[in-house]
């Protein structure tokens, strides 16, 4: 399992609007609690979903799986993410739907087989005999940085003007500017093995074989997330987005480092995962970027970038 807690820097970004009010674009907000020496508050802060961070990377896993000649599905193929969740799409798909749940387990490989999309970032039928695949790869919200009553973030609305020989229209677009906060995980042994119960079917040998290029796809489209290629409104409004610091931990039991909301996460992080190994007989590898100085993380490989942050999981996941 790898998981990994980042934080970034980023200023002046519109990455994830919700609805429009009268002129007014709104950024997206969410609720939460903090605790201060008078007790626990409850703020507003700007935030980016994990769904648009989740949008982001199965789009980089397209483009990568038509580098590596995978296959990809007739809707992922146009970055429309409905994975086969109806008859309709069945058909258009050209896979026949599941007679009944001992047939649920052709249906997923057949899906798998079909899109490499599904397989890691899963997908649900929702029809006479539902089929579900959770996905490999999860997204947490991107929040700021929670380090006490002083949220670093600030959410303000920009007034601009579009003219023409007609007229002008006013608008304005809520932008903020936050150290934020994201979480992942990644089911990389997972990745080309079906999760329905049941005997072997034919095609799992194929996805076998698929199985190192579907791996490398799936590290690879990270890296597409943590250099900054999420969210929307990038055409008027590209964030300034510098990484700061993270931490990426690969263990073979259930682990997830610390939120980045504390200065000590990194160190804190390292001292969990060895108390982890040794409670779950496991073994796990941590790997740190610290470009603010936070100090700490003996006992993990320190590296000065994303790229080799990547490089090294391709390393290890593909030594497996």
């Amino acid at each position: 399992m790898i998981s990994g807690s980042f934080r970034f820097l980023i200023n002046t970004e519109s990455l994830n609007g919700v609805e429009t009010v009268g002129n007014l674009a709104r950024h997206r907000t969410a609720p939460v609690v903090l605790k201060t020496p008078t007790g626990y508050l409850i703020r507003y802060v700007p935030a980016v979903s994990g769904e648009s961070l989740a949008h982001a990377y199965q789009v980089a896993v397209v483009d990568l799986a038509q580098k590596y000649k995978l296959p990809v599905g007739v809707y992922s193929s146009k970055y429309d993410f409905i994975k086969f969740s109806s008859e309709e799409v069945l058909k258009d798909e050209g896979i026949k739907e599941p007679k009944d749940a001992e047939d649920a387990r052709r249906f997923e490989v057949e899906v798998m087989l079909k899109d490499v999309v599904a397989d890691i970032g899963g997908f649900m039928y929702a029809g006479g005999t539902p089929v579900r695949r959770t996905s490999r790869v999860k997204f947490g919200y991107m929040i700021p940085a929670l380090t006490g009553e002083d949220i670093p973030a600030q959410l303000e609305s920009q007034f601009h003007v579009r003219s023409s020989t007609k007229g002008q229209m006013i608008y304005n677009v809520e932008v903020s500017s936050a150290l934020y906060t994201m979480s992942f995980s990644l089911d990389e042994d997972l990745v080309a093995v079906p999760s329905t119960e049941g005997k072997e079917v034919e095609g799992e040998k194929a996805l076998q074989k698929q199985r190192k290029d579907r791996v490398e796809v799936a590290l690879k489209a990270l890296y597409y997330v943590l250099t900054g290629n999420f969210g929307g409104r990038r055409a008027r409004f590209l964030p300034n987005m510098e990484l700061m610091s993270g931490i990426v931990t690969v263990t073979d039991f259930p682990f997830m480092p610390e939120p980045g909301h504390t200065n000590d996460y990194i160190t804190s992080s390292i001292k969990r995962l060895e108390k982890a190994k040794s409670i779950m007989n496991g073994k796990g590898e941590a790997y740190v970027i610290d470009n603010e100085g936070l100090g700490g993380g003996e006992g993990a490989k320190k590296l000065a970038s994303a790229e080799e942050l990547v490089e090294e999981l391709l390393k290890v996941a593909l030594k497996q």
